[in-house]
């Protein structure tokens, strides 16, 4: 609790009271449904499942869009197979311990696989596992979700040895084609679903723009007052938390609305709520997906990001925004804006984004076709 006090207060200092009580009733909410699933010492409904997914990090949607898409994707699994997850927390393996040098994630899987008589692994993303101790399991499906395998020693042997790895877009498979080499019969491409109920898709006012994702240098929160300071007489709205530096600093600007914190899946009605019609994602490193995209998409608000990642990839293919050079920065982000006030750009948001069933659907087949599932 002492803690939850202490990070609530910093939170606040950033982000603003009502974005503090957000993030602290759901770390609540979370240790509590945690706590009642190490009591029962459940990994799924029957204590038996066809696979065993593994999870490097909590399961937790306040992480980000990993766990939000899996934990989406899996309950919609529920409708095919029994699902077991196996996660730190979970027979009380702690999260530094699965990258100690004597690490218990081989014991852990091993009881795990014991326990739900699971014929294979589901390695959901590779951060924060010691990579060489999957080696010696023999039936993996690896599911690379961001660059962190690049610079993992074991990382060949690993996407040699897996029976089937799963990229969430085109740009990622590629990027990792380059730098490995592994069998392009094993290679999938299953785009991430989200959940969300419908949206009134209203035009939004042309005078309202928003940032939505996480206020951090890699992600472009650098370049916010830059960007702000080139257009001035807009309303600007910062939906996420982030770094306190430079939130505070962005709430000193004038008609600039700092929001805060949003919980998974809630931003498409935030963008509805306040009527945005703009939306910036300029993340400075590349994406490997993006769920925020498909979140203003499904609001049919369009967006702009830089000209690289699967963010661009989605935006070239689909439309829905506008893409801006790297190498210009918070200048070539702010030039895409102005031409827009000047309804010299249009677009059209795609009606439609992957959902979390459509996803489910994708793994469901691609076991079913390595003979995983009956």
């Amino acid at each position: 609790m002492t803690t939850i006090i202490g990070t609530s207060a910093r939170v606040a200092r950033g982000e603003g009271f009502a974005s503090a009580v957000r993030r602290a009733a759901e770390r609540i909410e979370e240790s509590m449904r945690l706590q009642t699933r190490i009591a029962r010492g459940v990994f799924a409904r029957t204590g038996r499942a066809p696979l065993l997914n593994v999870l490097a990090t909590s399961p937790s949607p306040r992480l980000g869009g990993l766990q939000i898409q899996l934990l989406s994707r899996l309950r919609e699994e529920r409708a095919f197979r029994d699902v077991a997850l196996l996660h730190p927390g979970v027979l009380e393996v702690g999260p530094r311990a699965w990258r100690s040098p004597r690490s218990p994630l081989v014991r852990a899987i091993a009881e795990a696989l014991a326990r739900t008589g699971a014929r294979g692994i589901v390695i959901e993303g590779t951060h924060g596992l010691a990579i060489e101790e999957l080696l010696p399991f023999d039936t993996v499906v690896l599911a690379v979700h961001d660059l962190s395998l690049m610079t993992e020693p074991s990382a060949q042997a690993l996407l040699q040895r897996a029976r089937a790895v799963i990229f969430p877009s085109a740009f990622l498979r590629d990027h990792y084609r380059s730098q490995f080499q592994f069998f392009d019969s094993a290679t999938h491409v299953i785009e991430p679903g989200i959940d969300v109920a419908p949206i009134d898709r209203t035009r939004g006012s042309r005078r309202r723009i928003a940032f939505a994702g996480n206020v951090r240098t890699h992600k472009g929160g650098d370049l916010l007052s830059d960007i702000i300071n080139a257009i001035p007489g807009e309303e600007w709205h910062i939906f996420g938390g982030g770094d306190e530096t430079l939130l505070r600093a962005l709430q000193r600007m004038p008609n600039v609305f700092v929001h805060g914190y949003y919980r998974a899946g809630t931003l498409p009605s935030l963008l509805k709520k306040y009527a945005i019609g703009l939306a910036l994602l300029p993340s400075i490193v590349p994406e490997s997906y993006s769920l925020t995209l498909s979140e203003c998409w499904l609001a049919g608000v369009p967006a702009v990001a830089f000209d690289h990642g699967a963010q661009a990839e989605r935006i070239a293919r689909s439309g829905g925004g506008w893409l801006a050079p790297l190498d210009e920065g918070a200048a070539g982000i702010a030039n895409i804006v102005r031409r827009w006030l000047a309804g010299e750009l249009t677009t059209s948001v795609p009606a439609t984004v992957a959902s979390s069933r459509d996803a489910a659907l994708a793994h469901v087949a691609l076991y079913r076709a390595l003979g995983l599932l009956d």
